[in-house]
């Protein structure tokens, strides 16, 4: 029976696996274009350097070292550390701190956020003293996104405040958005979707004036996330698609890479559509990986992990979540370790490996707690009862359930607070209205006083004036 389905099925199977081998290669293609393309540029570059000398030289080392960075780190490393003797050789102390802040990103990239730190409050220093502040607003904003990393969310919306305020009070147009777009990306990663929504929009308007269309692409795309969270599902994925369309005809692939896994992730959490999200999945380890983008991978591999395990082949499952949690742990990517442990804990739970479950759930909210997430509070306590149920250990269960007990209590005082509040807000509503209702009365019978006032006036001064006339025609008589 088992061969037969196969064989009924084998023309669906060989349809689906030609077009994921055509997806792949048309991946991949692109890939190996934009490796000769980036092959060009750096060939370009670098016998420009040879030609060149003081600043002229050090800003074409910066761009070369930006470019390395999406393909090699060390090579990146190298061309900051050339820019950095270059300027202490020429005494070009004004760019020692753009140089600084080019050797802050590739120590972020490659996961170094302490260097990465102590690399960008050296270039803030630096660029004050150049009052460099077009500089000095982005040194803040990549900051802001180190702490964000380090899951330091109140430090990282300081920065991109910092940011703002600098780039506000200079009229510094994109790094405004910037502040602006990556702020949004800390609320968003709190659960705060309204404010991360207010800051999409605040950038996005500032790209739509300049015309940044990649930028406008990027806003689109994490607009989407919002929606999706607010369950307006095709509304999100038809935002991600137009992003995507855009995106790729720019060529930006570190982004081709983010909006190929948000798409993903809308086909096979809410679609259910395995085979269309595995694919996307695929497109966006293999640019990631390409690009060496650690944090990215580690992100992606543990949503493939879950197709995976939807398919019951958990080695498989276990060996990509694996690779996710190391890449997270190497790299000090708090929030990857809790999202990879989660899904492990819950895929064991799946395999009736309920201890091991319990154990990867545990990290998990010890993870969430030190960052204050309090998004897997609900979802650890319900997949630990389910746990101790499977064990026998009733006591354990009902320590669980007492836990549950309580935050459905506070949720149940909450609602009642909230219906408290909303029957008094309607309560006075409806005062003011009545309120409203007498005043506009009032203001409708003083406006007909008015107008009687008006015509009595009128008609008294038409009256003077009449008798005015006759008295002049008798004195003229």
């Amino acid at each position: 029976m088992y061969y037969a389905n196969i064989l009924l099925n084998l023309p669906q199977i060989l349809e689906n696996l030609k077009n994921l081998a055509l997806l792949m290669l048309a991946t991949f293609s692109c890939l190996w274009l934009y490796a000769d393309n980036q092959s060009a540029k750096i060939d370009s570059l670098t016998q420009l350097i040879g030609k060149q000398t003081g600043r002229e030289r050090i800003e074409t080392l910066i761009e070369l070292s930006e470019i390395y960075r999406k393909i090699s780190v060390e090579k990146s490393k190298e061309a900051d550390s050339k820019a950095i003797a270059h300027a202490k050789q020429e005494g070009l102390d004004s760019m020692k701190g753009i140089i600084l802040l080019s050797m802050g990103k590739t120590a972020s990239i490659s996961g170094d956020y302490e260097l990465a730190l102590d690399y960008m409050k050296q270039a803030v220093a630096a660029l004050r003293e150049a009052n460099n502040n077009t500089e000095l607003a982005r040194t803040y904003v990549n900051m802001g996104l180190v702490y964000k990393n380090l899951a330091d969310y109140t430090t990282s919306i300081e920065h991109f405040d910092m940011a703002m305020d600098i780039a506000t009070k200079h009229k510094l147009k994109d790094q405004e958005a910037a502040a602006a777009a990556n702020r949004a990306t800390v609320y968003f990663a709190l659960g705060d979707y309204q404010k991360a929504l207010e800051s999409y929009q605040e950038a996005m308007s500032v790209y739509k004036q300049t015309n940044d269309s990649l930028h406008y692409a990027k806003m689109l795309m994490n607009i989407g996330l919002v929606y999706w969270q607010w369950d307006k599902n095709e509304l999100a994925l038809e935002m991600q698609l137009q992003a995507k369309d855009i995106i790729e005809k720019k060529r930006d692939f570190v982004e081709l890479g983010r909006v190929y896994n948000n798409i993903g992730r809308i086909y096979y959490q809410e679609l259910k559509d395995t085979t269309r999200a595995l694919e996307y999945y695929e497109k966006s380890l293999a640019m990631r990986e390409k690009l060496g983008n650690q944090l990215g991978m580690a992100v992606v591999l543990a949503n493939i992990g879950n197709i995976y395990r939807d398919k019951k082949q958990m080695e498989k499952a276990f060996e990509y979540y694996e690779k996710s949690l190391k890449i997270s742990q190497f790299i000090g990517y708090r929030e990857g370790v809790a999202l990879a442990s989660y899904y492990m804990g819950i895929a064991y739970q799946i395999d009736q490996q309920y201890g091991e479950s319990n154990r990867m759930l545990d990290t998990t909210l010890q993870v969430a707690t030190s960052l204050g997430l309090s998004s897997y509070d609900e979802l650890i306590n319900e997949a630990k009862m389910n746990n101790y149920i499977a064990l026998g250990d009733y006591t354990a269960f009902m320590k669980e359930f007492d836990n549950y007990e309580k935050r459905h209590a506070a949720m149940r005082a909450d609602l009642t607070e909230l219906k408290y509040e909303l029957t008094s807000s309607l309560a006075q509503a409806e005062k003011m209205e009545n309120e409203l209702t007498q005043a506009k009365q009032l203001v409708s019978k003083q406006t007909d006083l008015l107008l009687i006032y008006r015509i009595l006036l009128f008609v008294a001064m038409f009256a003077l004036l009449f008798i005015g006339i006759n008295k002049i025609r008798k004195k003229k008589s």
